[in-house]
């Protein structure tokens, strides 16, 4: 039965039909995609090209990592891990929004060791980090009140990572997905996107709907929040919407012969909605995707 919440953000009750084994902390997975491996190497590079997120949707997040109604104090070692936290995009505000209890109770976790590094320099008052998938966390089981994953969920969308991220949370601990889109209903948007979906392949990308497939499946967690919200709309050179682009991870894993040719046919979209200017920038309409889920209790 289909978890209504990711349909029409309502409330769905779910039956957890296992339990969940322990992890060993001691292997790395290699539970990474290729196309990760190769397309998100260059953490500054990404980071250049990445919009932030909203204030509005920031302070929602810091909200429920803050909330401490459904635990008590000892019972915990952090109050949030991030996956895939990337360059830091998210977690640099979220600290920001914080307060010092929370900052201190703070795991930001990357499988790529660039983009972590790059993390750091970006939140140097973040004392914990770690390399490590989803699927494999190295943190004891039922120490964590809240997991958040930012533009990332769709890559890891599976079974090992659903019961690895289940089995460290605390009873009731909520884990919250948030994507920055594109609007594809804006032409030169849609236009652009037909250009990357030809190198898509079996890249795991939110659009494919995949990802949402199989939480609604997921019997670990019910979905209670759900929010489509104003996203941030940077305003860039037209060459600076084009390096947005080729940022995402099927352009940067090309080759530079074709990822050049990708790049002229862009610019070749971008004349023809008239936005190749030295005077007036591009204005990129994103919105921001928030799902939030509770974690059911094993039988």
């Amino acid at each position: 039965m289909a978890n209504a919440c990711f349909r029409r953000g309502t409330l769905a009750k779910l039956i957890v039909l296992f339990r969940h084994s322990k992890t060993n902390f001691s292997i790395m997975s290699e539970n990474v995609h290729e196309t990760a491996k190769s397309g998100f190497v260059d953490g500054d590079n990404y980071d250049q090209f990445r919009p932030t997120y909203t204030d509005e949707v920031v302070k929602v997040i810091a909200s429920i990592i803050t909330d401490r109604q459904t635990y008590k104090e000892g019972d915990l070692q952090y109050d949030c891990v991030e996956l895939g936290a990337g360059t830091g995009k998210l977690t640099k505000k979220l600290l920001n929004e914080l307060p010092e209890s929370s900052r201190s109770r703070y795991l930001a976790t990357e499988p790529m060791d660039g983009f972590l590094q790059t993390l750091k320099r970006n939140c140097p008052g973040l004392s914990n980090t770690k390399v490590c998938s989803a699927d494999n966390i190295p943190v004891p089981t039922e120490k964590v009140k809240t997991v958040v994953a930012a533009q990332c969920f769709h890559w890891f969308a599976n079974t090992a990572s659903i019961n690895e991220i289940h089995r460290i949370l605390t009873p009731s601990g909520k884990f919250i997905m948030v994507w920055n889109n594109k609007d594809k209903k804006v032409p030169w948007i849609k236009d652009m996107g037909d250009i990357l979906t030809r190198y898509y392949g079996d890249t795991p990308r939110f659009f494919s709907g995949k990802w949402k497939t199989f939480l609604e499946s997921c019997p670990q967690f019910r979905c209670v929040r759900h929010d489509i919200l104003p996203g941030f709309c940077p305003q860039w050179h037209y060459e600076d919407v084009i390096g947005h682009y080729c940022s995402i991870s099927v352009v940067a894993s090309l080759d530079n012969d074709e990822k050049e040719r990708v790049k002229q046919e862009m610019r070749t979209v971008m004349d023809k909605h008239g936005l190749i200017s030295e005077e007036h920038k591009v204005v990129v309409p994103f919105y921001t995707e928030l799902y939030v889920t509770e974690k059911v209790k094993s039988d």
